[in-house]
């Protein structure tokens, strides 16, 4: 049983059964990348392959997530949040860190500008306004 209190746990233990000849693509990868464990590698190529189902709003709602209510430096905040999530997203084909805010935009199209308060104002591909967290 868990105090409600308690943050929730940043990592989960599962056990997956695998075909022989994906764990041997694992390990390929790992060997290659010079990746410290297996885990590492099912890791990383899990993260890389489900950045490709991203939209504007779950990057959105992931740079919100870690960047946490108010505070004196949440801009700063915001920065280091999309740095970590944007920087290098293989749908992201530009990023402008901005003095009040940080900017992206897609692959799709979308042109989006994330705010310190939560609030997203932009573009998508045929022009129409987005809006997020009105």
């Amino acid at each position: 049983m868990t105090n409600e209190n308690e943050p929730a746990p940043s990592q989960q233990r599962r056990v997956y059964v695998l075909p022989t000849e994906l764990v041997e693509r694992i390990v390929a990868f790992q060997n290659e990348m010079g990746m410290p464990s297996e885990v590492e590698a099912a890791r990383r190529l899990l993260d890389d392959a489900l950045k490709f189902r991203d939209d504007w709003r779950s990057i959105v709602d992931r740079i919100l997530a870690k960047t946490g209510k108010g505070g004196v430096n949440q801009v700063g905040r915001l920065h280091e949040a999309a740095k970590e999530i944007i920087v290098g997203h293989p749908l992201v084909t530009a990023v402008t860190f901005e003095k009040r805010s940080v900017s992206f935009r897609l692959l799709t199209g979308e042109d989006v500008h994330v705010f310190p308060d939560g609030t997203v104002l932009g573009d998508d591909a045929s022009g129409d306004k987005l809006r997020y967290g009105f």
